[in-house]
């Protein structure tokens, strides 16, 4: 496995980053001990890096793999939250050291930021974050977002440190620009010092027919120094493990059909259109709907939100 610094926040992490987001509730939903198998068998074959968020709820999947990990090296944990107060975010923090049964996390990230003006909007639990840096509790802060005015605004903020943007070679799912105006954003922010790591190579698994296409898309990217991939099986991080330390004679992945499930008893309550960060909701006769398909990146963010429970991916 290859490893790189993440921009200048002295951290070394693995060019392929576990994306817990697929073992959770959200996507595949395994149980915390079955999707914590998936996790260590990555950490075994050397991935020091994993992916999450309060949102995915893998806290204790991932908890349960770093103690049966425990002495056999560091690994760097990234974490997100959507809290835009002072309050939610000490709160999102305590939790996620609870969760992950880290006293220290490595990296915190504000979730789905889309522009300046939203950052300026997280300011309180931005200052949260420094000051868990300031004592030595956090060790990184960043944001993550599919949007490129996000990842130009973050290149001006000294303070923050990481960059979570989404790119992949078609460019599905990313906001406010091309994709070729992504990559621009992405390289001035890693020449100005941002840790770069990309989400979402996959399309959130659109270009699963593509995969060796499309994370040879990627690799070659300087700017980026790790690749977070969703990882739901052990086959499955084996096979992406092995495409990463150079291996091109691996079958493609088994493809299959994934689609946003509405349930009936949807009430039009219009959370999953809000949490969207690809537009790809609307209602529609009092219902749920996805109004363009191919902006859908199956990310799960809408059943998130929904309080009926009645969105799911499948």
């Amino acid at each position: 496995m290859k490893y790189t610094e993440l921009g200048r926040t002295g951290l070394s992490v693995s060019r392929l980053c576990f994306g817990a987001l697929t073992i959770g509730p959200l996507q595949r939903g395994l149980a915390p001990e079955e999707g914590s198998k998936v996790l260590l068998r990555a950490l075994e074959l050397g991935v020091n890096f994993v992916d999450t968020a309060e949102m995915y709820e893998t806290y204790d999947h991932i908890r349960l793999a770093l103690q049966r990990f425990a002495g056999r090296g560091q690994v760097v944990v990234a974490t997100k939250s959507y809290a835009y107060t002072r309050a939610g975010m000490l709160e999102s923090l305590e939790r996620a050291q609870k969760g992950l049964g880290l006293e220290v996390i490595p990296i915190f990230l504000l979730h789905e930021q889309e522009s300046s003006h939203t950052l300026r909007g997280h300011w309180p639990a931005l200052e949260v974050l420094l000051e868990a840096k300031k004592a030595g509790i956090v060790q990184a802060v960043g944001i993550s977002t599919h949007h490129v005015q996000a990842v130009m605004a973050a290149t001006a903020i000294p303070e923050i440190e990481v960059v979570s943007p989404l790119i992949n070679k078609t460019g599905i799912g990313i906001q406010g620009g091309s994709r070729e105006d992504m990559l621009a954003a992405i390289v001035k922010a890693a020449e100005a010092g941002k840790g770069i790591y990309a989400m979402k190579p996959l399309g959130g698994g659109h270009l699963l027919g593509e995969w060796a296409e499309a994370l040879d898309y990627l690799l070659p990217m300087d700017h980026i120094h790790s690749i977070a991939v969703g990882m739901k099986s052990i086959a499955e991080v084996e096979s992406n493990v092995a495409f990463f330390q150079g291996r091109r004679d691996l079958p493609r992945p088994q493809v299959s059909s994934r689609q946003l499930h509405i349930d009936y008893w949807c009430t039009g309550c219009g959370s999953c259109v809000a949490a969207c960060p690809n537009g790809a909701l609307e209602l529609s006769d009092g219902r749920a709907a996805v109004a363009l398909h191919g902006e859908c990146v199956f990310c799960g963010y809408c059943g998130a939100s929904c309080p009926e429970f009645a969105i799911k991916v499948i």
